[in-house]
């Protein structure tokens, strides 16, 4: 929760999250290039270790029989052949060997190259894409939680503020008076709610006055307003205050 929620570990989180959420897509992929690799390594012996088995039995060259023999020891076999092609997937120095298979089947790297361009070109880029389209989903995914989750934070808070203006409003009257408000700061249950707003009861008197519209009482809408755009801490409640200052010189200057 602290990796989801902290902006400065977001990345950290993504990079998690998208691991976890990538492991199925990634266990997939071993699936889908094993088979691969087996349907090449068939398709290899019975194309590339077959024929060159003959040339070796008709050849009478001691090194070129040599050379085939060396080379028969790492394709001679489907296992072999497999582990073989995985060199070649991940592009292990597979160039030496590939040269003396070519030395005897010339057309031999047209197989080595498709099973590259198969496996690692084509499949690869299709894995990459699924990862990150599942990240972008899952980005997406989080934003729609945020807002329902902020959507419903601030449903809790307003709700909060509707019933604080509801047990200050002693008499049913939609506005609240200088005495009711502060009445309200000198009541223990109702300085508790404030704190938990941030505020104290020496400010009592000023934030009535931020709060009030110059009617010396304060409706719901200024109450509703005033402290939701107050929340935050000192430097919203400052942001706030030059406001409602600006607010009142520029009544002021303008007069009646």
């Amino acid at each position: 929760r602290v990796f989801r929620e902290v902006p400065v570990f977001r990345e950290a989180w993504l990079l998690i999250r998208g691991l976890g959420d990538s492991s199925r897509t990634l266990f997939w992929t071993c699936v889908v290039i094993l088979f691969v690799t087996y349907a090449f390594a068939i398709l290899g012996i019975a194309i590339i270790v077959e024929p060159m088995q003959s040339i070796h039995a008709d050849m009478t060259n001691s090194a070129d029989k040599q050379r085939i023999e060396e080379t028969l020891v790492i394709l001679d076999g489907l296992d072999k052949f497999m582990f073989t092609l995985i060199q070649v997937l991940i592009q292990d120095s597979f160039h030496a060997f590939m040269r003396e298979i070519v030395h005897f089947l010339p057309w031999s790297w047209t197989f080595f190259y498709a099973y590259i361009a198969i496996a690692c070109f084509v499949l690869m880029n299709l894995v990459t894409a699924i990862i990150v389209e599942n990240a972008m989903e899952q980005s997406n995914l989080d934003h729609v939680l945020l807002d329902a989750e902020n959507s419903a934070k601030e449903k809790r808070e307003m709700k909060n503020l509707n019933n604080l203006f509801n047990a200050m409003d002693q008499d049913a009257s939609g506005t609240l008076s200088w005495d009711e408000f502060q009445l309200s700061f000198a009541d223990a249950d109702m300085r508790k709610r404030w704190r938990v707003l941030d505020f104290q009861p020496e400010d009592c008197k000023e934030l009535f006055n931020l709060l009030d519209g110059g009617d010396g009482e304060i409706e719901t809408a200024e109450f509703f307003e005033g402290l939701s755009r107050m929340k935050g801490g000192a430097q919203a409640k400052d942001v706030f205050r030059l406001q409602k200052t600006l607010n009142k010189f520029i009544d002021s200057a303008i007069g009646p």
